[in-house]
Formats: structure tokens, sequence, C-alpha cells
């Protein structure tokens, strides 16, 4: 089964506004697609937090030529479908992806995810703290924080960390017998 993280990075506090998207795919233990693309968000969310800029390093002028939505997500589609999707704090970026969705007039994509955060907790709870940047240092892996393609990069790590830990290595069976639910994306 192919396992796809996601990240997405916002131009404000508006879950549609997203400026950036990063996947990483796994398929039979091996990194097969990777995508990141920067997007300029629809004209009523276009506007840039001061705090969101702090955050990301995504500034206005650096989306000015970036596809929109409509065109990022004809690239999202083909590595989305027939996956089983994670991000670390998933309800954020599937709230991102269903937001960015319904103010352009988009279908949600079909598929079912899991949070990283939750798989995390379970399989290291000695840990003080379960932030995807606490676990990359954790686990060792290399992360340029709020960058939306390292992100989803390193959420995919914590689950090849997770399945080498257990000797778990079909997704379902891992979230299985650790308990971590699986949800349909509505």
């Amino acid at each position: 089964m192919r396992i796809t993280a996601i990240d997405f990075e916002t131009a404000n506090y508006s879950p549609a506004s997203v400026c950036a998207v990063g996947v990483s795919c796994m398929e039979d233990g091996e990194l097969t697609d990777e995508y990141y693309t920067l997007i300029r968000p629809a004209d009523n969310v276009s506007r840039f937090a001061p705090g969101n800029i702090r955050i990301h390093g995504i500034h206005p002028e650096d989306v000015e030529d970036a596809p929109g939505f409509h065109e990022t997500y004809d690239k999202l589609l083909p590595l989305l479908s027939d996956s089983l999707v994670c991000a670390h704090n998933a309800r954020f970026d599937m709230g991102c992806l269903k937001a960015a969705c319904r103010n352009v007039g988009l279908p949600l994509p079909r598929f079912s995810w899991f949070d990283t955060v939750a798989l995390s907790r379970k399989l290291y709870p000695s840990l003080p703290h379960h932030r995807l940047n606490d676990m990359c240092d954790y686990l060792n892996v290399d992360l340029n924080h709020h960058n939306a393609a390292s992100d989803a990069y390193g959420c995919l790590m914590i689950v090849v960390h997770a399945m080498e830990d257990t000797g778990i290595y079909d997704i379902e069976e891992l979230l299985h017998q650790t308990g971590i639910p699986i949800y349909p994306l509505r």
C-alpha cells in the first residue's frame, strides 16, 4: 500500500490560504514520489499575516508567479489517490485541503488518513514533546522545519521508524495494533 505524507503552509489564519504544499510517497519501503510547490492563494484569502511569514518565511512576492490551487490540485490528485495519507497534526492539513477545495469549488479527493502525532505519542510515550521537529530530532531525521517538502518527508520518516521499531511493515496492521484511527476525508 502506498503511504503519502502531506504538509501545507498557509498565508494567514484561514485554512483555505494555502501557500505551499509538500508531498512524500512511499510504497514497499521505497520513496516513490516527492512533490513541492509554492501556491498563489485565492484572491479572497491572499493576505499574508506577519506571524505566518515568520513561521515559514514565504512572502507575497514569492507566490506571485506560483500556480493557483486549481493547478496544484491536478498535481496532488494522483499522489493522494490509492494512498493512505498521513500528516503531523493531520487535522490542520486535512482542514487546509478541504478549505482550499471548497474555496475554489473543487471536489474533495477521496482517501483515508491518519495522524503521525498520535502514532508518535503511542510509540514514544516517554518523550516530553511530539512536535514534528522534536520527533525528527529524536529519530535523527534532517528537517528544515516549516518547509512543506521537508515537513512531509519528516512525517513519512516517522512512519518508517515506527515500522522499523515495531517490526510491523503493513501500515494498516501497524495502525490497528497501536490503536491509531484511520479517518475518511469528508
